[in-house]
């Protein structure tokens, strides 16, 4: 009898020990994410699928585009703030899929290696399904 006690207590601690440390990674954690960058913001985002997507970070006085999948994350452009002049901070007004069309429409067809590079990457996955 006195074995089955210590079993069943032996347990009963261990499950206390374990809720213990989920709850105190799932505190931690939360307050990991909350945390907003200094020097960096994520200005804008536009899905070009449902695993794809462009990023447009500012940090410090520069622009930065990321073509963002389930996979990898790649870096497209850099934009200087000054090729931004017409928007001083991005408002909803200007939508970055506008900003997007107009920076890149001069960019030495920009716009359309990162549609053909999303099209390879998007047949590249496919591949791999199956």
């Amino acid at each position: 009898m006195e074995l089955i006690l210590r079993i069943v207590g032996s347990l009963l601690l261990i499950g206390v020990l374990i809720y213990l440390t989920y709850f105190v990674l799932k505190v931690y954690s939360k307050k990991a994410i909350l945390r907003k960058g200094e020097f960096m913001k994520i200005v804008d985002v536009l899905p070009l699928s449902s695993d794809s997507m462009l990023v447009l970070i500012k940090a410090g006085q520069k622009y930065i585009l990321l073509g963002k999948t389930q996979k990898s994350i790649t870096f497209l452009k850099e934009f200087e703030l000054s090729e931004f002049s017409e928007v001083n901070e991005i408002s909803d007004e200007k939508s970055f899929k506008k900003i997007f069309d107009n920076s890149l429409s001069s960019s030495f067809g920009l716009k359309d290696k990162v549609l053909s590079l999303y099209n390879m990457i998007k047949d590249k996955d496919d591949e791999d399904k199956r």
